[in-house]
C-alpha cells in the first residue's frame, strides 16, 4: 500500500481533555459487529529516519500538516484530538512522550460511515537512528472504533498513525484519544484481538482494567467439543462484562455479566474472550476470569473429622462417613468425558437438622486434576439417636452433606457424632 506524501489536514479545535461523549461512543460500540479482518500490509514507513527537527525531550515540536512522521502532531497524554482525512490512503500522524513506566493506549473513534474504513497503527521511536518500529495495529471494519496499546518505559516516544484504508471524509472528523496508565497488568498489551493473549481452556487469572478504554483480549483453542464454565468476578463498581466470540470480527456469541457464571457448549476450534467495562473502570480493583470445562459429575472420596471420630461405618442407616465438630470433605469433579476439572468452585453444605444450627457451608476450588478438599466447621451434635456397639453406647444425629460444582451436585448421609458412654455387655 503506497504512502500518500501530500495531504491537507483540516485544523481541529486543538487538544482537549477526554470527555464523556467519547467514552459513551465506546460503550455503544462495545458489542458492535465487526467485519472479517483485512489482509493488508502496513504503509511503508518503518525504517524511515525522522528529520533533524525532531529532538527527543524538546516537548512540542514538529507542528505541521501531520501527513507523515516528520510532521507529526504532538499530543499530551490523556487528551483527545479531532481531525479529518481528505482522501483514501491519507494519513494523520501524532506522537506522545511517556514520562514514566506504564502503558500507552490509543483509541480512535472513526467517522461512523459504513463506506469509510480507517485503521490505527502504533510505532516506537528509536532515538539512536530516528526510525520507527511497529508495535501494534487495529484493523476493524468501517464504523467500528480502533484501539491499540503498548507497554512503555520512561522517556519513550510513541507515534500514532490514522490511515484511510478505504475512502475518506474531509468534513466529518475522527477523534483520537491517547491515554497513559501507570498500573498495567502482566498481560498487557492485549487491547484488541491482534494482541490477544493465548490461554488454555482451564485457567483462572486475576487481572485489571487500567483505563476506561482498556480491553483485555484472550484467545483459546478448544480441542474437543465440551461444555465450558465462564465467570467474571470483581468488586469494581463499573459494568464489567465478559464477551465470548467464535470470530473476533463478529458479534459476541455470548456475554457474562460480572459476578455471575454461565455455561456454554463450545465446539472444537479457536475462540476469543474479551473483558471490558461498559462504563467506568477502577484501575486498582482486579477482576478474576475463570474459563474451564464445566463439572458434570462429583465423586465424594472421603470425609475426615477431628477428635479421632472419623470413619466409614454403619450406625443402622447404612454405611456413611462419621463427623464430629468438623468435616473435611474430599472428592473430585470431572467433565462429561471423565477428565478432572481444574479451578472449579466447589460449595459444600453440611445439614445438621437435629443440632443448634441447621446447616454449615464452606467453599473451595478444585486443583489441577479436579481434586478438592473443603473444610467445614460444625455445631455440636445433640445425640438424638443411639447405637450399641457392645462396648459403649454411641449417641449421634443423622446429617447429610451436599456438594455443588457448576451444574454437578451430589449428596449423602452423614453420622454426626455427639458422645459415647462406656457400657460393655
Amino acid at each position: 500500500m503506497a504512502m500518500l506524501l501530500t495531504v491537507s489536514s483540516a485544523a481541529a479545535a486543538g487538544p482537549a481533555r477526554l470527555d464523556e461523549g467519547l467514552v459513551r461512543s465506546k460503550q455503544q460500540s462495545g458489542s458492535a459487529a465487526m467485519a472479517p479482518a483485512k489482509d493488508i500490509e502496513a504503509p511503508g514507513i518503518s525504517g524511515v529516519a525522522l528529520p533533524h527537527g525532531f529532538v527527543p525531550g524538546s516537548g512540542m515540536g514538529l507542528q505541521g500538516p501531520n501527513t507523515g512522521p516528520g510532521t507529526a502532531q504532538y499530543l499530551d497524554l490523556n487528551t483527545q484530538w479531532s481531525d479529518t482525512l481528505d482522501a483514501q490512503n491519507a494519513q494523520g500522524w501524532y506522537y506522545v512522550y511517556v514520562p514514566a513506566n506504564g502503558k500507552v493506549t490509543a483509541f480512535l473513534q472513526t467517522v461512523g460511515n459504513t463506506s469509510i474504513d480507517y485503521d490505527l497503527y502504533l510505532y516506537k521511536f528509536n532515538p539512536v537512528d530516528g526510525t520507527l518500529t511497529p508495535q501494534a495495529q487495529s484493523f476493524y471494519a468501517p464504523a467500528h472504533y480502533e484501539q491499540v496499546s503498548t507497554t512503555a518505559a520512561a522517556g519513550d516516544y510513541y507515534f500514532v498513525m490514522v490511515h484511510a484504508y478505504q475512502g475518506a471524509d474531509p468534513v466529518n472528523p475522527y477523534t483520537l484519544a491517547v491515554m497513559y496508565s501507570n498500573t498495567p497488568d502482566s498481560d498487557e498489551p492485549d487491547d484488541n484481538p491482534w494482541q490477544a493473549r493465548s490461554l488454555s481452556t482451564a485457567v483462572s487469572v486475576t487481572r485489571t482494567l487500567d483505563n476506561a478504554f482498556d480491553e483485555d483480549w484472550r484467545v483459546l483453542t478448544v480441542a474437543q467439543q465440551n461444555t465450558f464454565a465462564f465467570s467474571l468476578n470483581t468488586a469494581a463498581t463499573g459494568t464489567y462484562q465478559l464477551q465470548i466470540f467464535s470470530n473476533p470480527h463478529g458479534t459476541p456469541a455470548a456475554t457474562v455479566s460480572k459476578n455471575t457464571q454461565s455455561n456454554y457448549q463450545l465446539p472444537a476450534g479457536t475462540w476469543y474472550v474479551r473483558v471490558l467495562s461498559l462504563d467506568t473502570v477502577t484501575p486498582g480493583t482486579s477482576y478474576t476470569l475463570r474459563i474451564g470445562a464445566a463439572a458434570s459429575a462429583i465423586t465424594l472420596t472421603s470425609v475426615d473429622t477431628d477428635g479421632g471420630y472419623g470413619g466409614y461405618l454403619d450406625y443402622g442407616a447404612g454405611n456413611a462417613w462419621r463427623v464430629y465438630r468438623t468435616a473435611t470433605v474430599n472428592g473430585r469433579v470431572v467433565d462429561k468425558f471423565g477428565n478432572g476439572v481444574p479451578n472449579a468452585p466447589v460449595t459444600v453444605v453440611v445439614y445438621t437438622p437435629s443440632t443448634y444450627q441447621s446447616q454449615s457451608q464452606a467453599s473451595g476450588v478444585s486443583g489441577a486434576d479436579g481434586f478438592f478438599s473443603v473444610y467445614v466447621n460444625l455445631p455440636a451434635a445433640a445425640g438424638r439417636y443411639s447405637y450399641d456397639n457392645w462396648v459403649s453406647m454411641h449417641y449421634f444425629d443423622l446429617a447429610s452433606v451436599s456438594i455443588q460444582a457448576d451444574v454437578a451436585s451430589t449428596s449423602t448421609v452423614l453420622y454426626h457424632f455427639a458422645y459415647s458412654i462406656y457400657q460393655p455387655h
